[in-house]
């Protein structure tokens, strides 16, 4: 490793929406380094314009060189632009909510929904964890943790379903066994009354970031209807998995690429 590039790139990576200004001073007290080797640092980039200089209060700041590189790198790597077509395609075929969960450790949050207009549904908050026994959106996640972390799920207190769910370890494992078989999962009730979930899991390069379900009200679900709505949430999984293992992406950013759409539409 080259030490004064990487130290050039700590610099840099310095500045933040929330952070957007710094001093020779405050970066060298930051990064424990020479005053003046951080000084040579940022003059160089103002040299090459990703970085500009106050020259009055001495403050640096982003620079347009570096803008250019974000414009050019959005559309590539905007993982909400590439995923969302997928889950509308869903809602639009199936005609029910269809919902986009993160893996967040042992839990996972709901980072995105598309749900039909003029149609009954239900609303799931998203950005709220849940534990991963939580139904069908989080087993489709779980069923391809490593060992220790699904044991770690299973032997929790399944403390967050609905007083009438009657879950169990051994009826999990097979849950979870079944999962693995057929690529898909469906759950009944377990969290919210009067709603089915089926749910299967989204990767990237082979790790398991997440999961794609739909969810519909019980009394507009056929038994018979089940395996074919698993078969297609399955497929629309696997599409979803080859875009962002082919950009070699996860879900992190989902949430940041989405909320600056939704400011872009709104200006």
């Amino acid at each position: 490793m080259l030490k004064t590039l990487n130290q050039s790139l700590n610099v840099l990576n310095l500045f933040t929406k929330e952070h957007e200004r710094w001093t020779v001073r405050e970066i060298a007290g930051k990064l424990d380094m020479n005053h003046t080797a951080v000084y040579r640092i940022l003059e160089t980039f103002v040299r090459n314009r990703y970085l500009i200089k106050n020259q009055h209060t001495k403050q640096y700041e982003i620079g347009p060189a570096l803008a250019l590189f974000s414009y050019l790198s959005y559309d590539k790597y905007n993982v909400a632009t590439l995923t969302q077509p997928f889950l509308n395609n869903l809602m639009q075929e199936t005609g029910e909510s269809v919902y986009l969960v993160k893996l967040d450790h042992l839990e996972a949050t709901t980072i995105d929904a598309f749900e039909p207009v003029n149609k009954v549904s239900f609303a799931v908050p998203l950005n709220k964890s849940m534990p991963l026994y939580s139904g069908a959106s989080y087993w489709a996640i779980l069923a391809y943790l490593e060992e220790e972390q699904i044991q770690s799920v299973l032997t929790s207190p399944f403390d967050q379903l609905r007083p009438t769910t009657h879950l169990n370890v051994p009826t999990l494992e097979k849950i979870l066994n079944e999962t693995r078989e057929q690529g898909w999962c469906v759950s009944k009730e377990i969290v919210t009354p009067d709603i089915v979930a089926i749910a299967a899991p989204i990767f990237s390069n082979d790790v398991i970031l997440g999961s794609l379900a739909i969810a519909k009200p019980t009394y507009r679900t056929k038994e018979e209807d089940i395996n074919a709505l698993g078969q297609l949430v399955k497929m629309t999984a696997n599409q979803i998995s080859a875009v962002l293992s082919e950009n070699d992406l996860n879900l992190t950013s989902y949430r940041f690429f989405k909320e600056k759409a939704l400011q872009i539409n709104q200006v």
